[in-house]
């Protein structure tokens, strides 16, 4: 295996872990008032990671497609 897909495969693991984790942050109790306390946190976490590992995704298939392009 090469490392494209060795990057690949840990970003979609990452995106599936951010997404678990806004799953188990909307259980039906009552929020808190501040950002930081109780459960808003860990959807607010997850949200970040999933769009954080997108963004990387979508980088690295720009800087690889970039470079096979100028292969040629």
């Amino acid at each position: 295996m090469n490392n494209k897909l060795i990057f690949r495969a840990v970003m979609i693991i990452i995106i599936i872990i951010g997404g678990v984790i806004i799953i188990i942050g909307r259980k039906p109790i009552p929020e808190p008032i501040c950002i930081v306390c109780g459960r808003n946190i860990l959807t607010f976490l997850g949200i970040i990671e999933v769009v954080l590992g997108a963004i990387a995704l979508n980088l690295h298939n720009k800087i690889v497609n970039t470079k096979i392009n100028v292969g040629r």
